[in-house]
C-alpha cells in the first residue's frame, strides 16, 4: 500500500473511531437525559400525590368537624322547634281559656235567651223553621241582612230556577218559558202565601218577641266576638304563665349559642394548628421518597451536563478535525470504512476521488 494510502486510511480509520464514540456518547447523553426526565415525572406525581392527600384529609376531617357540630345544632334546633310549640299551644289553650272565662256570662245569656226563644216558639206551636234567619228574612225583613236574603231567593225562586228549567227542555219555546214561569209563581207565591197565613198573621206578636230575643243574641255573639279578636290581639302574655316555656327555651337558644361558639373555635383550631400538623405527617411519610427521587434527579442533571459538555467538546473537535475535511455527508461509520476499503484496494489516490468512486457505486 502506498504511503499516501496508508496515510488517509490511518486518518479515515480515526475520523471513524470518533464518529463511533460520538454516537456512543450522544446516547449515553440521550439516556441520561431520558432517565432525568423520568425522575422528573416521578418527582412531580409524588409531589402531587402529596398534595392531594393533603388536601383531601384536611378537607375530611374539617367536615366531620363540621358535621359534628351541625348535627348538635340540629338536635337542638329541633328541641327549639318542640319548646317554642308547647309554648304555643300553652299559649293557644290560655287564650281560650281567657276567652271562655270572659265571655262565659254572655254564653250563659244567650243559652238562656235560646232556652227561652225555644219556649216561647214550643208554646205557641209555631214550627222551627220560623226560627230561622231565612224565615225572618222572607217575612218580617228588616235588616241589610234581611234584605239581602230575600233578594237571593227572589232570584232563585223567579229566575234561576225557571230558566233552569226552560234551558233543561230539548226544544225550549218562548210559549214553554211562559208556562215554567206562571207555574213558577203559582207555586212559590202560593207557598209564600200559605206559610205566612198559618205561621204570622196569628203569631206575628210571637215572631216580633222572637225577633227581639235573636237580636239580643246577635248582640251578644258581635260582643263575644269582639272580646274574642281583643283578647287575641292582645301583645301582654302574663296572664298565660309561659315563664317555663320561656325559660326553656332561653337555655336552648343559650346552648345554639355554646354550640355555634365551640364550632368556631374548632374550626380556627384545626386551620391554624390540626390541619398544619395532618400536613407535616403527611409530607414526613412522603419525604423519604421526595428525597430519593430528587437525589437521583439531581444526579442524572450533574451528569447529564457533564456529558453535554463532553459531547459539545467533542462534536467541535470532529468538525475541525476531521469534518471540515471529510464532510458532512460522509461522516458516518459504514461510509468511512467504504472509503477505507477504496484505499486499502487503492482504487483512488485522493479523498474526493474515493467519495466520487462511492456516489457512483451507489448509482
Amino acid at each position: 500500500m502506498k504511503k499516501e494510502h496508508a496515510a488517509l486510511v490511518d486518518f479515515l480509520d480515526a475520523a471513524k473511531q470518533s464518529v463511533i464514540e460520538l454516537d456512543a456518547l450522544q446516547r449515553d447523553v440521550n439516556a441520561v437525559e431520558i432517565e432525568g426526565k423520568k425522575c422528573e415525572r416521578a418527582l412531580a406525581a409524588e409531589k402531587k400525590a402529596v398534595a392531594d392527600q393533603v388536601a383531601l384529609t384536611v378537607k375530611k376531617r374539617k367536615e366531620e368537624i363540621t358535621a359534628a357540630y351541625d348535627r348538635e345544632m340540629r338536635n337542638e334546633q329541633e328541641k327549639l322547634r318542640k319548646a317554642r310549640g308547647k309554648r304555643e299551644k300553652a299559649k293557644t289553650r290560655g287564650i281560650r281559656v281567657r276567652i271562655e272565662e270572659e265571655t262565659a256570662e254572655l254564653n250563659e245569656e244567650n243559652r238562656q235567651l235560646r232556652t227561652r226563644l225555644a219556649t216561647l216558639f214550643k208554646q205557641n206551636h209555631l214550627p222551627g223553621f220560623c226560627n230561622t234567619s231565612l224565615y225572618y228574612a222572607l217575612f218580617l225583613t228588616r235588616t241589610l241582612k234581611d234584605f239581602m236574603i230575600l233578594l237571593a231567593a227572589v232570584l232563585i225562586c223567579f229566575l234561576g230556577i225557571p230558566l233552569g228549567i226552560y234551558f233543561a227542555l230539548p226544544e225550549g219555546q218562548t210559549l214553554h218559558l211562559a208556562v215554567i214561569y206562571l207555574a213558577d209563581i203559582i207555586v212559590f207565591v202560593g207557598l209564600y202565601v200559605t206559610v205566612a197565613n198559618r205561621t204570622k198573621i196569628d203569631n206575628i206578636g210571637v215572631l216580633r218577641e222572637g225577633r227581639k230575643l235573636r237580636m239580643m243574641i246577635s248582640a251578644n255573639e258581635r260582643k263575644m266576638k269582639a272580646i274574642k279578636n281583643s283578647i287575641e290581639k292582645d301583645r301582654n302574655e302574663d296572664a298565660y304563665d309561659l315563664e317555663k316555656y320561656d325559660e326553656e327555651i332561653r337555655e336552648i337558644e343559650e346552648d345554639l349559642r355554646n354550640i355555634a361558639s365551640r364550632k368556631e373555635d374548632a374550626l380556627y383550631v384545626f386551620e391554624n394548628d390540626t390541619a398544619l400538623e395532618l400536613t407535616r405527617e403527611i409530607r414526613q411519610n412522603y419525604q423519604d421518597r421526595i428525597d430519593d427521587l430528587a437525589e437521583r434527579r439531581s444526579r442524572y442533571e450533574e451528569e447529564y451536563k457533564a456529558l453535554s459538555g463532553q459531547l459539545k467538546t467533542m462534536i467541535i473537535n470532529v468538525t475541525d478535525e476531521y469534518e471540515s475535511r471529510i464532510g458532512r455527508e460522509f461522516m458516518t461509520p459504514d461510509k468511512l470504512e467504504a472509503l477505507i476499503r477504496i484505499f486499502e484496494e487503492e482504487k483512488a489516490d485522493s479523498l474526493s476521488e474515493a467519495q466520487e468512486l462511492y456516489r457512483n457505486k451507489l448509482n
